[in-house]
């Protein structure tokens, strides 16, 4: 699954990379280790244009009681999502692009001074700097018309199976618009040339901590 990730870019990134049509937006703050419940970016089609805007990470489908719900539905499966209930009425109508500076997964590794292997988890972007784009699902939910959204998964490529055997939708530049169109999304063939996977600290397994060196390759 993906549980974590990270939200650092410009402004005129995103422009570039989306061709968004809304007013630029200030304080684009950065978020080295974006949480399940936490405001995340996310870029949905609106009014003939791409617009960014913030969503809270964990879908909650219209007829739910309870905002709980979505801490279950960080993530949907590529495989089920466009039949399962939770995730259904989005697939057919609220879909979206989740830009990612990169995205962390956990994997045990040997220590030398620990007798049983470590938890480790490692950062995985891109080489180039570019933003990763997830696919992904969004709804509204409640009288204030909350904005929710979750991250597709699908089996990992070959580069990163060997991290973790899911991994997020990661979609090419030209697989943006067949996506938000209602094609069934195609992950980036050159996804696995394109990412390089880091050992990081483990100060971020901490949800609360959010500081630069959260995504510092660590010698292991």
């Amino acid at each position: 699954m993906c549980g974590r990730f990270t939200q650092q870019y410009t402004w005129k990134e995103l422009v570039d990379l989306y061709n968004l049509t809304n007013p630029h937006i200030l304080n684009l703050r950065p978020n080295w280790n974006v949480a399940p419940t936490q405001d995340v970016g996310v870029v949905v089609p609106e009014d003939g244009g791409r617009i960014f805007k913030n969503m809270r990470w964990g879908l909650v489908p219209m007829w739910a009681k309870d905002l709980k719900i979505g801490n279950q539905a960080i993530n949907a499966r590529l495989e089920s999502a466009a039949a399962k209930p939770m995730f259904r009425g989005a697939w057919k109508h609220r879909r979206c692009l989740i830009p990612a500076s990169g995205y962390y997964e956990w994997r045990e590794v040997t220590v030398s001074d620990q007798k049983k292997p470590a938890k480790m988890p490692f950062y995985v972007t891109r080489q180039d700097g570019v933003p990763l784009t997830f696919a992904g699902l969004w709804e509204r939910w409640g009288p204030d018309n909350l904005l929710t959204c979750t991250i597709l998964k699908t089996d990992a490529t070959n580069g990163i199976k060997g991290l973790h055997t899911r991994m997020p939708v990661m979609l090419a530049k030209d697989g943006f618009e067949p996506w938000l169109s209602g094609t069934d999304p195609a992950v980036d063939p050159g996804i696995d040339a394109a990412v390089k996977i880091v050992p990081v600290s483990p100060k971020m397994n901490k949800p609360s901590y959010n500081e630069p060196d959260c995504i510092e390759p660590l010698a292991i």
